[in-house]
């Protein structure tokens, strides 16, 4: 499931556009608790060339690690940084992703089944942020507002 949710990851980064993106060449991805789409991650950010970006993928174990970032993945079994991070990122274009089905306060959930994956989406909150947003990527998710 992990190279799925790295593919579903990139593909957010692909359909949403962050304010400072034309002045930036390098786009960090910051990844919380699941080293296996840590290396899933980086190993897409090594082979994709698409002239946009240089993917820089981090893995940390805690809040406290990170520095900077344009986008936090955060594993179920650190769902418990989730306010920390909210805290920490405020209205800052950084998009907060989860596999934590219950939380409301990250921007993307990722919903693993047996046999699928599919994803909530929170696109107010996303654009409060100053995040643009593609509609297609709104309705490839289900919405939760």
């Amino acid at each position: 499931m992990s190279n799925y949710k790295s593919l579903y990851i990139y593909n957010f980064i692909k359909r949403i556009e962050w304010p400072m993106a034309a002045q930036q060449d390098q786009f960090i991805v910051v990844v919380m608790g699941d080293h296996d789409t840590f290396k899933a991650l980086k190993h897409i950010a090594e082979n994709k060339n698409d002239g946009e970006y240089h993917y820089l993928v981090e893995e940390i174990q805690d809040f406290e690690d990170i520095k900077d970032a344009d986008l936090v993945y955060v594993d179920y079994n650190k769902r418990r940084n989730i306010d920390e991070l909210v805290n920490w990122i405020g209205t800052k274009p950084i998009l907060l992703v989860s596999d934590y089905r219950g939380s409301k306060l990250v921007d993307i959930n990722l919903m693993e089944t047996s046999d699928e994956l599919s994803f909530v989406i929170r696109p107010k909150k996303i654009r409060k942020k100053g995040l643009k947003i593609s509609d297609e990527l709104i309705q490839l998710g289900k919405t939760d507002e």
